[in-house]
């Protein structure tokens, strides 16, 4: 069992450093920031609410960056590698095809959670920073629109200083940039003073990011079970129509139901994307229960746990070539 364990362990690493490593990712989790970012900027004619449509547009630019993130890293992960024969190199040493399949896709799993907490992070300060009718909370917004640039600096000054991988290093310090500005910004207010950490943070916001990298969780579950037959573009594809049609599930299909075998079992089979986006339920004082985020993280642990038996069972019986 400690045998297995350390394989697995050593697998879903060298998964998560493998994406981190391809630029694509760093592309998408600055592009994800950077736009969350300059939403407070770029929206107008916010009538008295622009702290709700920058939270909600800022979720929707999560959920979105997530999904092409997810099914991107889950075919650079797994396609690729059956497409150029790698995977048997692994697979002839004592390392059994569901261990492998379920450590790449906790590997790609780490990675999305990574990028959910920044891009998280990016949506209360960006939330804050839109909170003013007419004047920016430049304390907040600011901070974040410059971790970025400043990562991507000292990324480039220790790979011609080091030598070290640019983009694994930029993603690194992205995190880290941000996660420095959420601290600063969080001690200070619109003028500068100091305050208690967080006073001025809509914490409300934290379930809903929650919800969404549960739903970017199960939509990058179904990326790696269609990654081991299919490419990069219908994949994306594929995952794109079932997120969408997801979130018309209960419209589409649960309203038949009752009536129709077909629409019941195509409701039952389809992950209902209006489990995971309640974003309606931030509106005014109202916040999403954390027993309600639990709920949800137990419908998507049995999703992913019947997807990944589908993925494993056609992993296993796919012929591998060298």
């Amino acid at each position: 069992m400690r045998w297995r364990l350390r394989q697995f362990l050593a697998i879903a690493g060298l998964t998560a450093l493998e994406a981190v490593r391809q630029p694509i990712t760093l592309l998408i989790a600055a592009t994800g920031v950077v736009g969350i970012g300059l939403l407070p900027l770029v929206i107008t004619h916010t009538l008295g609410e622009g702290d709700k449509l920058v939270r909600d547009s800022g979720l929707a630019f999560h959920l979105v960056s997530g999904l092409v993130l997810g099914c991107y890293a889950a075919c650079s992960s797994l396609a690729q590698e059956i497409r150029r024969g790698t995977v048997s190199s692994v697979l002839s040493k004592p390392v059994g095809r569901e261990l492998f399949f379920l450590a790449k896709f906790c590997g790609i799993a780490f990675v999305m959670v990574l990028f959910s907490a920044a891009a998280g992070a990016a949506v209360v300060m960006s939330t804050r920073t839109a909170a003013n009718l007419f004047f920016p909370d430049w304390w907040s917004g600011a901070p974040l629109l410059a971790a970025p640039p400043l990562a991507f600096a000292a990324a480039g000054t220790i790979n011609y200083l080091r030598r070290r991988p640019f983009v694994s290093t930029a993603f690194g310090l992205l995190l880290a940039a941000l996660a420095i500005a959420f601290v600063v910004s969080g001690m200070l207010d619109a003028g500068g003073r100091l305050v208690p950490f967080g006073t001025l943070y809509s914490w409300k916001t934290v379930p809903a990011t929650a919800l969404v990298l549960l739903a970017t969780l199960v939509l990058t579950g179904i990326a790696v079970s269609l990654a081991i037959r299919l490419d990069t573009v219908p994949t994306l594809s594929i995952c794109s129509v079932i997120f969408l049609v997801g979130l018309m599930s209960d419209y589409l299909f649960g309203r038949h139901a009752g009536s129709s075998r077909l629409a019941a079992g195509l409701y039952r089979l389809l992950p209902n994307g209006q489990h995971f986006w309640v974003a309606d339920a931030l509106t005014g004082d109202g916040a999403i229960p954390w027993a309600y985020v639990a709920r949800a993280a137990l419908y998507a642990a049995f999703y992913l746990a019947g997807v990944l038996s589908l993925g494993m069972i056609a992993f296993r019986h796919m012929e591998v070539r060298s």
